[in-house]
């Protein structure tokens, strides 16, 4: 993963990472198949290397580390019908890539030569890495987890150390056959801060997304759970009849504007939101960062699901043209690509910075009735010449539901674009709040 140094003001960021055997992408057998990878038995072993439990520099003394390889897997298990059989072993290092493993999923963080070899080239930006070996009906035969020896991890959320729960939690998501997500606030996000961004612990991982929720239950579907699951899926077109490729298309509910499902269209134009609950929502589609990115943000219109079948949705964009790029959020007087961490019933000054954006006439705005920025408390930073940035106060209304919710910047001329899912109301604390609000 890469190292984000853009900012001048930023805090090391380091992110997750997986390597699969013989594959492209963690979620598929092959860049041009619909195979997804996933475990032919829902019940699935793990073993965790004695090397975690240890004594050793790379674990901070007294860390939960069994308490949190209990949550870190009940998290997974408790939405979808999947089971971890677990063990512990002696085993250290984890199988050499190539097209097959030794069969144990092993969890590590042992400095051996094949551990080690892993992070070669970025032992100071990555937290972790999953080598997945699988046949070609995509089915999972093996995946090893290990956590980078060059770093420290803990689970008090002491500064400068990777949280450990938050770090496994995203890598047994990739055990499990899910790739990144584009959405911020996801813990299958690719991006993994230490403890101490934004002055605040790192925990927002340890628990899942509502997108990640989706993902996993597209794979592996939950019985007791009512109304699941359902897909929606079709083809984005431009205006000059090409196809969409490499567009975010997301989900939110019409009701609280919490982000709810998210997929990329292939080089056909075609996505699946799978995994889904009923209910009514709102879609939308923009075209992903890094890549030609001159297309406008859009809204594809509302969308009913009453009951568990496909819904076709296909659309032909409008193509407006930006001419901007909202690349960043932060907090703190820091910028990322991390999501913001809030509390409801409380208001903080969120940042967020932009290229070739006028901010004197922009409008930034939300999706959720619960999210609101308070008249008068805009102000404009000097980041340098490169990169727009404004402050802003958001009150958080006290009702809002737990989940991930999305920013948007509007220009004058109507050309919008959002941070999807970057806003993160969780019930882990964030001190940092201007006032409480009224309970009125």
């Amino acid at each position: 993963m890469r190292r984000f140094s853009v900012i001048l003001i930023i805090l090391a960021l380091s992110g997750y990472s997986i390597t699969l055997a013989n594959a492209y992408a963690p979620q598929y057998s092959g860049e041009k198949t619909n195979t997804e990878l996933h475990w032919k038995n829902p019940v699935i072993p793990i073993s965790f290397s004695n090397s975690l439990i240890r004594q050793n520099s790379n674990i901070k003394a007294e860390s939960d580390i069994l308490g949190a390889i209990k949550r870190s897997l009940e998290t997974w298990e408790n939405v979808a019908d999947i089971k971890f059989e677990v063990f512990w072993t002696d085993k250290q290092t984890v199988s050499a890539s190539g097209n097959s493993g030794d069969g144990i999923s092993l969890v590590t963080i042992a400095p051996t030569s094949e551990n080690l070899l892993m992070f070669s080239k970025d032992s100071d930006q990555v937290s972790a890495r999953t080598r997945v070996f699988f046949n070609k009906r995509g089915l999972i035969s093996e995946a090893d987890i290990v956590l980078n020896p060059y770093q420290q991890f803990s689970t008090d959320g002491s500064i400068g150390t990777f949280d450990f729960e938050s770090t496994l939690t995203h890598e047994i998501g990739h055990l499990l056959g899910l790739e990144h997500s584009n959405v911020f606030g996801s813990t299958m996000h690719e991006n993994n801060g230490k403890n101490g961004i934004f002055n605040l612990p790192a925990f927002d991982s340890r628990t899942l997304a509502e997108t990640d929720i989706s993902a996993i239950r597209a794979i592996y579907g939950k019985s007791d759970s009512l109304n699941c699951c359902s897909v929606i899926e079709g083809k984005l077109t431009l205006p000059n009849g090409k196809t969409a490729k490499n567009f975010q298309v997301w989900l939110e509910d019409s009701e609280t504007g919490k982000v709810i499902a998210q997929a990329i269209t292939n080089a056909d134009g075609f996505y699946q939101l799978k995994g889904i609950s009923n209910g009514k929502f709102q879609l939308f589609a923009q075209e992903l960062l890094n890549t030609k990115n001159t297309v406008s943000a859009e809204n594809l219109g509302n969308v009913e699901i009453l009951e568990s079948k496909p819904l076709q949705v296909n659309k032909k964009l409008d193509g407006i043209s930006k001419a901007f790029d909202l690349r960043y959020i932060g907090f703190n007087g820091q910028l990322s690509e991390l999501a913001v961490p809030l509390n409801g019933g409380k208001s903080y000054v969120v940042y967020l910075g932009a290229k070739k954006l006028n901010l004197k006439n922009a409008r930034i705005g939300f999706n959720s009735p619960f999210l609101n920025i308070v008249p008068n408390t805009t102000v404009e930073h000097d980041f340098g010449e490169n990169l727009s940035v404004i402050s802003f106060e958001v009150r958080v209304d006290g009702k809002i539901p737990f989940g991930e919710y999305s920013i948007f910047v509007e220009s004058d001329k109507k050309v919008k674009e959002y941070i999807t899912g970057s806003l993160v109301v969780e019930p882990f604390v964030n001190q940092w709040s201007n006032f409480v609000l009224s309970e009125d």
